[in-house]
């Protein structure tokens, strides 16, 4: 294992760390021993390979019990549930705690660590399980309407063998974040029947009907679509709810590895002219505004990170589409460079792995990207701080620390050491296993594989304790990989 330079030896004292280096290849290598051996569908009537999303750190891990909501009140004040804690993520509840089972769109980190341990120990029962995970979810969990139970808002129930959604309102379909693997599901979704659409492909239709809509002349598009019908409401919440740009780059992330993988005619005949129509609406924006909104509620904001997220989804779709749809993909990489100079003009901030992404594609703005991401970098050479919380949602949240913070700012760190001259690289590796150490004792203070979901005790909104417990949504998955990774740091560490 790569140890740190010398000076990456004088750490700050946190509360359960010791001088001895933690070995962190090797809680990796337990955590996935462990999903494997206790962590998949072994409740309700049929078991499956699938790994369960959240879990208590019992011996052996326990699904968490069905969320018990308050009875009175307006509906957004029956997000919290009674009986779970409400873990503060981004600038809200984590709502998906509410969830009884799996959520593939969350567990994306621990099938990637799974597929590295394979390549990586030439031991193929770790890239076995994530295949069989990934399989089983899209030969059963597709729903009728084509959408996947996953990502935000649901998942599937593994006690009821059906798919599940969070809180009593929230029956929508929403992307987590970026899906990292695309190819696998390419590769293992079931064989198509002539005649028949492929799981990506009844995806890629389901999703156009429910989250995009006309808007006069354009088009309207939304981060939710409805998880159990067709097509998107013309009226109410959903109808002005978030056009959000990062969402609208998953959408043509997703689009664009349907359509370049696609042996369908009649598919690529409908698909291509719905895409070719999204560019536009996003041409138009940026023609109006100067890049792509971010739209909530009728108002119009500049978000530069959600900017460079969707500059980021628009390059890798046109690389994908490059050699069947050259127009197109000509289209998306100009569209991409815009979104550059917008973001860059107004120095916002921007994911740091986006930021870096963004400078391989574009040289032109690769200088401002890089400073961009060192920006971001340099914050994590400081310990992390507990989330602050917002006022709107203070009341019925626990603050702390969660994984995830860790796992982005280890990735991040390791970014800036393979990028920086020896000295710069050598701090940057220093933080690096600085803020792992940290996250160990916060998050492995036991002998629980499974780290646990925040950094102090969890409570019940009355106060009352909550045993310790897993989530991949709050970022446990993300932390073991990026844990692997830095136990790997004298390999090139690949932007994932």
């Amino acid at each position: 294992m790569t140890r740190p330079p010398a000076a990456a030896l004088a750490f700050l004292t946190v509360s359960g760390l010791t001088a001895e280096e933690p070995d962190l290849g090797g809680m990796a290598r337990r955590f996935a021993d462990e999903m494997i051996a206790v962590g998949t569908d072994r409740w309700g009537r049929e078991q499956s390979p699938q790994f369960a999303s959240m879990l208590l750190r019992t011996h052996p891990p326990e699904l968490l019990p069905d969320a018990v909501f308050p009875t009175e009140g307006r509906p957004f004040q029956r997000m919290p549930v009674t009986n779970l804690p409400n873990i503060y993520k981004g600038n809200n509840r984590a709502h998906k705690i509410t969830y009884r089972g799996g959520d593939a769109g969350s567990d994306g980190a621990l099938f990637q660590l799974l597929y590295s341990l394979a390549a990586a120990t030439g031991e193929l029962r770790y890239a076995d399980a994530a295949d069989a995970a990934l399989r089983w979810f899209l030969a059963h969990a597709p729903l009728h309407n084509g959408l996947l139970p996953w990502g935000e808002h649901s998942g599937w129930d593994f006690r009821r063998e059906r798919a599940d959604y969070g809180y009593p309102f929230d029956r929508k379909h929403e992307f987590d974040s970026r899906w990292p693997l695309w190819d696998r599901f390419l590769a293992l979704q079931p064989v198509a029947v002539p005649g028949k659409r492929t799981v990506l492909e009844r995806f890629s239709r389901g999703l156009w009907r429910g989250a995009v809509a006309s808007d006069g002349d354009g088009l309207r598009y939304g981060r939710h679509a409805p998880m159990f019908e067709f097509d998107r409401p013309e009226s109410g919440d959903w109808a002005q709810f978030g056009m959000f740009p990062r969402h609208g780059g998953y959408y043509l992330d997703l689009w664009s590895a349907a359509l370049a993988a696609t042996q369908s005619a009649g598919f690529a005949e409908w698909m291509l002219p719905r895409v070719e129509q999204f560019v536009t609406a996003l041409e138009r924006q940026t023609d109006e505004h100067g890049f792509a909104v971010y739209l909530s509620k009728q108002d119009v904001v500049f978000n530069s990170r959600q900017v460079a997220s969707l500059a980021v989804d628009l390059q890798a779709s046109a690389q994908r589409l490059e050699r069947r749809f050259p127009e197109l993909a000509r289209r998306m990489s100009q569209l991409a460079s815009r979104q550059d100079a917008a973001v860059i003009e107004a120095e916002g901030q921007v994911n740091p792995e986006d930021a870096l992404r963004r400078a391989e594609s574009n040289p032109e703005a690769a200088p401002e990207y890089r400073r961009l991401f060192f920006n971001e970098a340099d914050r994590y050479l400081q310990a992390i701080g507990p989330r602050e919380i917002g006022s709107n949602v203070g009341s019925a949240t626990q603050p702390g620390r969660i994984p995830e913070q860790y796992a982005l700012a280890i990735n991040v760190l390791l970014l800036a050491h393979d990028l920086s001259d020896r000295d710069r690289a050598a701090l940057y590796l220093a933080a690096a296993w600085e803020r792992a150490r940290e996250a160990v004792a916060y998050f492995l203070p036991d002998d629980s594989p499974l780290p646990r979901c925040l950094d102090r005790d969890p409570v019940l909104m009355d106060g009352s304790p909550f045993p310790s417990f897993y989530s991949s949504y709050l970022g446990g998955d993300d932390l073991m990989w990026s844990l692997w990774r830095l136990s790997a740091a004298g390999d090139t560490v690949a932007v994932r």
